[in-house]
């Protein structure tokens, strides 16, 4: 994402931001409209247990890292997605039971990513009711819905909550919905509430941060490093271009993340990966079984 784009979604510094934040408005007032009535009102049973991780803002807010810990908690579990990012079209079956199935360039990193930590069948798909039905398919016993929270399934909702300074809805500010629509989640997440990182930094001497992430200046947080690149979310790496930027830099290792490494581990490049996990609260994690139980 563009600095400038992301810098007046999400926190407007100086009053030319600002100003082009209000000036797009009326743009915001039809996206709006449109959403509402997009938004759905009726909710089909699939006939499974569906638990949706979504949010409300444009971007990462921790979809993809709590999905994965919530399905090495569940036994018998598939995850939905879109598969962002990917070069393959329609349904696709990227790892069955944790036995990885599809490249990355066929399932998107976050998928490959999902399908590299745990022993969920992961599916890509578009029509998140082909990719459901897939899973059933297969024999799961739940689902779990990456980014589902406008998808017209009955599920049990639960929304990332991450507050940004700009209050608006796009183009003039970083929120896909506005904030009243948690009212429709079923369980609101706010971190360091109800999960929390725990973020485990290698060794690294002679390293460059990479990474192709949304908003990667938050890696910040954790690592203290002065050489560093950024690309685009999603960002489909190119051996040449990294090599250069490793010469560029006089460095031998890349320090990325999880999700650039399944794009980055066949170059043969040294790499050390950021470990990331997140810790459900108990409380989060009684309502959910909960819901399954009620279900059955």
């Amino acid at each position: 994402m563009n600095k400038f784009i992301e810098s007046y979604l999400f926190y407007p510094k100086n009053i030319f931001q600002r100003l082009f934040s209000f000036l797009l408005l009326p743009f915001t007032l039809i996206y709006c409209i449109i959403i509402y009535f997009k938004f759905p009102k009726k909710y089909k049973d699939m006939q499974i247990p569906i638990i949706s991780i979504g949010n409300i803002i444009v971007g990462g807010s921790g979809k993809t890292p709590f999905t994965i810990a919530l399905a090495k908690k569940i036994e018998n579990v598939a995850v939905v997605l879109r598969g962002y990012g990917r070069k393959s079209k329609g349904c696709k079956v990227v790892s069955k039971n944790g036995e990885i199935l599809e490249s990355v360039e066929v399932s998107g990193d976050e998928a490959q990513e999902i399908a590299t930590l745990t022993k969920a069948t992961v599916i890509v798909a578009e029509n998140r009711e082909e990719g459901i039905n897939k899973a059933k398919e297969l024999g799961v016993k739940v689902v779990i819905l990456d980014d589902g929270f406008d998808k017209p399934f009955k599920k049990l909702n639960i929304v990332i909550d991450v507050k940004i300074n700009n209050p608006f809805c796009l183009p003039s500010g970083g929120y896909r919905y506005p904030r009243e629509f948690l009212k429709y989640a079923d369980i609101i997440l706010e971190e360091n509430r109800n999960f929390k990182r725990v973020v485990k930094i290698p060794k690294c001497d002679n390293c460059i941060l990479i990474s192709a992430i949304s908003k990667p200046e938050r890696l910040f947080e954790f690592v203290n490093i002065d050489k560093y690149h950024f690309f685009m979310d999603h960002y489909e790496y190119k051996k040449d271009e990294i090599e250069e930027i490793l010469k560029k830099n006089r460095v031998d290792t890349i320090l990325t993340t999880k999700k650039d490494y399944v794009k980055l581990k066949n170059f043969g490049f040294n790499i050390k990966v950021i470990e990331l996990e997140f810790e459900i609260s108990k409380e989060v994690m009684s309502q959910i079984k909960e819901y399954l139980v009620k279900y059955e």
